[in-house]
């Protein structure tokens, strides 16, 4: 049973290590499309203040609406939506990231242990708790970490 203390370690570990990995990336590469990866890295970061707040709004109804069943982030509607992510100015993407972030470590921090256990429908599952939701803002900052390294790689292989 992870209490909210450790929730929080991990969100903001998660979050640490993702910008990490972007910290000495260039203004060019941030927006540069490797052949094989669909997203720059850009829109990859631009896209996490929208899913920390849907998923953020995902374990709000989890917990205080019973029945709640979890609905997944739509990526493709959002890449639709902001077609014009590549072109955003990064300071203002991380700093957008950042106050996101903060509105789910805020609210994390407030749980308390029932609250955390209480759970609501999944399409593919039985059921997803609270706790589990919060996880997934953590699991889904670690699965961009990897997504990032993998882009940045490609992008210094030379072009043949």
């Amino acid at each position: 049973m992870t209490c909210a203390f450790h929730l929080v370690d991990d969100l903001r570990n998660a979050r640490s290590e993702l910008l990490t990995v972007c910290q000495d990336v260039s203004d060019d590469d941030l927006r540069r499309r490797p052949e094989e990866a669909g997203w720059a890295i850009i829109e990859l970061l631009a896209h996490l203040p929208d899913v920390d707040r849907y998923y953020l709004s995902q374990a709000q109804a989890l917990r205080d609406v019973p029945g709640h069943s979890f609905v997944y982030f739509d990526e493709e509607a959002w890449a639709r939506e902001h077609a014009d992510a590549i072109e955003q100015d990064a300071k203002g993407v991380k700093l957008a990231m950042a106050l996101a972030h903060e509105e789910v470590v805020r609210w994390t921090r407030s749980l308390t242990p029932e609250e955390l256990d209480r759970a609501g429908g999944h399409p593919e599952r039985e059921s997803i708790s609270v706790r589990e939701m919060i996880q997934r803002i953590a699991n889904h900052d670690r699965s961009h970490t990897e997504q990032i390294r993998a882009i940045r790689r490609a992008l210094a292989k030379p072009s043949p």
